[in-house]
């Protein structure tokens, strides 16, 4: 059987459990953190070794064992609202969307935009074979209109009203929603960071039907990174264990010192807490979720876009809604030229340039909409950080974090652990910054 943590490393880690975090029901407020050391007999990590990253081979990417360890280490999750948490890409053309495509030109310029797949056929996972390129060498985006838009209206925007009647039940319930067409959902994708040294990377992709911060735009994909060691190859005795997080939000990259870490219904599960981006504030606009993936809840200075020391902070102390890691579903991603559509057609965006959302919205600030300032993100396997082939530059702000914000749920016997940090070594320059795709 795998393990993750060996049984001694997780007396120690309810040994150091926060002393609130037991009851029956309700939100819970953290005391006084314990410090939590993984125990190795290896030295630390370095960027070094996470600076060779591979696919798995085939044989490993459908053997049982990924999904097992991608379920086995899948974060726990809260919201800044009750009204949204990451669910499964077909969200996007639940309202009957076509999926359009556009031709691009060698100077990013739209030549020629089209219905590429009619609603009928989307809704119906027919995808065929969608090609990547016109007869004149340009390269084809598709896109899709995902249910409402940024347009307020009493306060609510059309993307807020569309959930709402898409998921039906009371939006002010703190209960993880569990049934539904559309349940809570992670996408897992495995890679190797460095098989040699049995660097085992676990992503965790999450799909937002819509982003609603300073800025909007539909069809957000935000991530962590879980990184494991044991041995070079997966098998089905294969025993891996967390050594280190890497979260993601905006344009950075943040491996912290602590992280809130639960354990799961099995023995060996090991999930980490994410808190998604919430309330900001930056001139005359607002805004009160983003996506963004961070490890702790607290004030997070300076992480948006801006000008100079103009940059909008991120508050991720209130939260509405907590989803435990179980009640998540699982779907597992393959390398795009791996996968199969015949039998996952529902995967087929996978192999494109793929947006889910439309290009422009209505009430972005400034009008911007153009820079990627107001359009979908592309989908995981387009974006630089698949594979963790580059990464944005580390997030080196203290952060304020508010240990009497930290209020879970009693139930999830939760745990302020200390983890190592990779980036405390030096920064090589192969892993350079890159522009954020996402264009928060």
């Amino acid at each position: 059987m795998l393990s993750s943590l060996s049984s001694s490393s997780w007396n120690v880690f309810a040994s150091a459990c926060l002393a609130t975090v037991l009851g029956a029901s309700g939100p819970a407020t953290a005391a006084s953190p314990a410090r939590l050391h993984l125990r190795t007999r290896l030295p630390p990590l370095t960027l070094l070794d996470l600076a060779a990253p591979e696919p798995l081979s085939r044989d490993e990417e459908v053997s049982p064992t990924t999904n097992v360890l991608a379920r086995r280490f899948n974060p726990a999750m809260a919201f800044p609202t009750r009204d949204i948490w990451p669910v499964e890409v077909r969200y996007a053309w639940h309202d009957g969307s076509d999926l359009r495509a556009r031709t691009v030109g060698p100077t990013g310029r739209v030549v020629a935009e089209y219905v590429a797949r009619p609603r009928e056929a989307l809704a119906g996972d027919e995808w065929g074979e969608l090609p990547d390129h016109d007869p004149n060498g340009h390269g084809i985006e598709y896109f899709v209109d995902a249910p409402g838009d940024d347009r307020m209206e009493a306060g609510v925007s059309g993307w807020r009203r569309r959930w709402r009647t898409i998921m039906g039940g009371d939006a002010s319930t703190r209960e993880s929603p569990r049934a539904g067409d559309y349940p809570p959902t992670q996408y897992a994708h495995l890679f190797w960071f460095n098989r040699a040294k049995g660097l085992l990377g676990v992503q965790y992709w999450f799909f937002y039907p819509y982003n609603e911060w300073i800025n909007h735009h539909e069809g957000d994909w935000e991530r962590i990174n879980v990184i494991l060691r044991g041995p070079s190859r997966l098998h089905d005795r294969a025993a891996f264990r967390v050594v280190g997080y890497q979260f993601f939000f905006h344009r950075w990259t943040a491996e912290p010192e602590q992280v809130v870490r639960m354990r799961g219904r099995a023995a060996k599960d090991d999930h980490v807490v994410v808190w998604a981006g919430g309330e900001s504030r930056f001139l005359l606009w607002s805004g009160s979720q983003s996506g963004g993936s961070y490890p702790l809840p607290a004030l997070w200075p300076a992480v948006g876009g801006g000008i100079g020391g103009w940059r909008p902070a991120e508050d991720t102390r209130r939260s509405a809604r907590f989803i435990r890691a179980e009640d998540f579903k699982i779907v597992v991603l393959p390398e795009p030229f791996r996968l199969d559509t015949a039998a996952h057609p529902e995967l087929s965006w996978l192999q494109h340039a793929f947006f889910a959302g439309q290009p422009r919205m209505y009430g972005n600030p400034l009008k911007l909409n153009h820079a990627s300032f107001g359009q979908a993100p592309q989908q995981p396997a387009r974006q630089c950080g698949w594979n963790a082939r580059e990464n944005p530059p580390y997030f080196r702000q203290p952060a304020r974090f508010d240990r009497t914000a930290m209020r879970l749920p009693r139930t999830w016997r939760a745990t302020l652990a200390t983890v190592p940090r990779v980036c405390d070594a030096a920064q090589p320059s192969s892993l350079a910054a890159f522009r954020n795709p996402t264009g928060d």
